[in-house]
């Protein structure tokens, strides 16, 4: 039980924080810059929300990992062994940069309407680092040497451009979700989607360069953890068939990323200038709700694979 509670809270966490640095991230390459998004996005709230939540997820994560590593009940802890994981080891150390960058977060957050330029920045390196903190509770930290540098800089950059992937994901979906249509929101939702349509164009960019990291990162990380020689074996044990799940995933979400930009979006595009972006609107909403889902289970799996052993390390 305790082991599906510890891969249950490492989801929701990589599923936060992965927020955490791609909702700001957004603001900064968006059209009109933090200001834009705020006016359309409940940027204040979203980000608090989560920066709060990964505070509780974090607490409840080393707890779960410090019972597991002590043999004692959640609810019954070794506190001097607890004193000793949270000062002494690389989990307390990963776990206390976490911490600080989430205040720093939740610091940065009252100058979003006043400095929202800066306040983006100091948001979106907060939330890299948090995110980042997770590579050294997976298995991208188990290497030694230059090797292991090279793994860990992999799982690290593979984080970052999955968290900029879904972070974009969670925006362009609130942007386009529906409203109340009154009189007083109509020219606001207009606007809303005029600026999803815009940032879709330019997200094809960062897009690109999102997908290629996450090949690039990934195959780094295979060769690390699964190897060459275990590649055709990788059905017979329940890490490869998670990871051959990941996979074929990943590539529904590509397929669905070239339907939104090649498709999609010029749609919504064309229906924005005939003033009737409804019927686009929701093509475009449906696809971005399974992208996200998608996205969502692939996090579990990944979270999931991080507590199993991989091929190279049997």
């Amino acid at each position: 039980m305790n082991d599906v509670a510890l891969v249950a809270v490492r989801w929701a966490l990589y599923v936060d924080l992965g927020l955490l640095f791609g909702l700001p991230l957004f603001a900064l390459y968006a059209p009109g810059g933090g200001r834009m998004v705020q006016r359309h996005l409940p940027m204040v709230a979203m980000v608090a929300g989560l920066a709060c939540l990964a505070l509780l997820l974090s607490a409840l994560g080393f707890a779960l990992q410090a019972a597991a590593m002590t043999g004692l009940p959640l609810t019954q802890p070794d506190l001097s062994m607890v004193a000793e994981l949270f000062n002494g080891t690389s989990m307390g150390t990963a776990l206390k940069a976490r911490l600080v960058a989430l205040l720093v977060l939740l610091l940065s957050i009252p100058f979003y309407r006043r400095q929202s330029g800066p306040a983006f920045i100091a948001s979106t390196l907060a939330g890299a680092v948090a995110l980042a903190t997770l590579a050294w509770s997976g298995h991208g930290a188990a290497g030694e040497g230059e090797a292991g540098w090279l793994q860990l800089g992999a799982d690290l950059i593979h984080l970052l451009a999955a968290g900029a992937w879904v972070g974009a994901l969670a925006a362009f979906l609130a942007l386009v979700l529906p409203r109340l249509a009154t009189d007083d929101l109509a020219a606001q939702d207009m606007d809303r989607v005029t600026l999803a349509e815009e940032a879709l164009r330019g997200f094809s960019l960062v897009g690109t360069i999102i997908v290629a990291l996450l090949i690039l990162t990934g195959t780094v990380n295979g060769w690390f953890l699964v190897g060459p020689g275990n590649i055709a074996s990788l059905g017979q044990s329940t890490y490869g068939l998670l990871l051959i799940a990941k996979l074929l995933l990943f590539a529904g979400m590509l397929g669905l990323a070239a339907l939104n930009r090649y498709r999609l979006t010029p749609a919504l595009a064309q229906a924005i200038e005939e003033e009737d972006a409804p019927r686009a609107q929701a093509l475009l909403r449906a696809s971005l709700v399974v992208e996200g889902g998608l996205a969502i289970v692939i996090l579990g799996l990944v979270a999931w694979l991080g507590t199993l052993s991989p091929p190279m390390s049997m």
